[in-house]
């Protein structure tokens, strides 16, 4: 049997970033714990999007929402929509512009106080000041027993070499540069916090845990 990431596959092949065997990682934590309402902070040309809302028309539920800056509509090429509309997949997915995906998430919680989403998959700013907050945001949006991963943990502005060149880089100080932010968040806020479990990390450098039930 074919997945349905696996033809989403065939019509997006090697854009940037996520592989197929990562979509793979996803759409079996999908269906095995019957994930429907799914969050994304940060998508660049939409791959993961894409990837995600396969699964959702393969299981025939669910619904993606998936949040990056307004600069990815028009800088990137191919961009979300475009990438969503050639694999067929726009009715599963809400697309949402900002200047940071925190005010979106923040429209969230005044709107709803209670939990809504059961997945959510961060990739996106790679810093603490901004995905420290988004934790803590998505934290009282995801329901217990829902699930979050945490893309790049490992991944330094130092050996970034589209941004370890840029000046406000260079200016920064060298231990901010150089250490994982997105592990010290995994490590120091999502490990400690007494309402997660199951953690877990992966060679790819994804970060996995689950809101207790």
């Amino acid at each position: 049997m074919v997945l349905e990431i696996e033809k989403t596959y065939e019509l997006i092949g090697d854009i940037p970033f996520m592989k197929l065997y990562e979509a793979k990682i996803i759409d079996n934590l999908v269906k095995t714990f019957n994930l429907t309402n799914l969050l994304e902070l940060g998508f660049y040309h939409g791959v993961s999007s894409c990837y995600m809302a396969s699964t959702l028309k393969e299981i025939g539920k669910g619904h993606l929402t998936t949040i990056d800056l307004h600069c990815a509509k028009d800088q990137y090429s191919p961009n979300i929509e475009q990438l969503l509309e050639k694999c067929d997949l726009r009715e599963y997915v809400t697309i949402y512009y900002e200047n940071s995906y925190n005010w979106r998430l923040m429209k969230f919680i005044q709107e709803n106080p209670d939990p809504i989403f059961d997945f959510c998959f961060i990739d996106g700013a790679h810093d603490w000041y901004t995905d420290a907050l988004a934790f803590s945001l998505v934290d009282k949006l995801l329901k217990p027993g829902g699930w979050i991963i945490f893309d790049d943990i490992n991944w330094t502005f130092a050996e970034c070499n589209e941004m370890k060149h840029f000046d406000y880089v260079k200016n920064m100080p060298f231990e901010e540069k150089t250490i994982p932010h997105i592990k010290l968040i995994f490590e120091l806020l999502v490990q400690r916090n007494p309402n997660y479990c199951n953690f877990a990390v992966f060679n790819n450098g994804w970060g996995i845990a689950q809101k207790k039930p």
